[in-house]
């Protein structure tokens, strides 16, 4: 059976430990000049130092995004969220069909065909829509989780996500290093923190999108005819 986070061990191992490196590289932990080159025991003490570093900030990060929820990360994801702003795409998916149709491979008339109570018992309630329009949504993925389309898309977002709230432990943990005095405040690297969080909060917004309507997409067109009154 295929573990659809086996990208901690993989991806997103690479992300923290290529985001450590580059973190002793712009902070020069390790200086070896000309002069130092044949002193074995200054370059092994950096080396031992920067290697035990690295392991303690490896550890605390990883453990750091493990303990938090998913509800943690998805208000993390969808800051504007507390305003009503934002979602996640099987809160508005048939909302937005119903109004303006991104995905070329089926169109809202599809919907009303394969699920022809869904649009009549859409509650009038904001929060009320949004919950049975995700409830719906969740319905049709469940039985189609294991398509690897689904699958796939299902493990790109998961992982773009937890790229992002890793990017986000690694900008606290940096500012309170710098609060601490222990190291010195690079703009450059918090520069690019930034900028990762950014094209990564962006690209799980994308890679969420395509998997909520690849969903509905293999459903409605793939998976077998079901009697939809009864499910959904």
């Amino acid at each position: 059976m295929k573990n659809l986070k086996d990208y901690r061990n993989k991806e997103l191992t690479i992300f923290i430990v290529a985001n450590i490196l580059l973190f002793h590289v712009i902070h020069q932990f390790i200086k070896v000049d000309a002069n130092e080159l044949f002193n074995a025991t200054e370059v092994f003490s950096q080396i031992f130092t920067s290697v035990i570093m690295s392991v303690i900030a490896f550890g605390f990060i990883l453990v750091t995004e493990c303990l938090l929820t998913s509800g943690t990360k998805e208000k993390l994801l969808y800051l504007f969220g507390f305003f009503g702003l934002l979602n996640l795409p099987g809160c508005m998916i048939f909302t937005n069909i119903k109004n303006k149709n991104i995905d070329s491979r089926f169109s809202y008339q599809n919907l009303i065909i394969k699920y022809p109570t869904l649009y009549e018992n859409l509650p009038e309630s904001k929060e009320e829509r949004l919950r049975y329009e995700n409830e719906k949504w969740y319905a049709i993925y469940s039985q189609n989780r294991d398509v690897p389309m689904i699958y796939n898309s299902q493990r790109d977002w998961l992982l773009f996500r937890d790229i992002y709230i890793t990017t986000l432990v690694i900008i606290c943990l940096y500012i309170v290093l710098i609060k601490m005095s222990f190291v010195e405040f690079s703009c450059p690297y918090l520069l690019f923190l930034i900028t990762m969080a950014i094209i990564t909060n962006f690209g799980t917004n994308r890679k969420a999108a395509r998997f909520a309507y690849n969903v509905i997409a293999y459903d409605v067109h793939t998976a077998p005819e079901k009697e939809k009154k009864g499910d959904l």
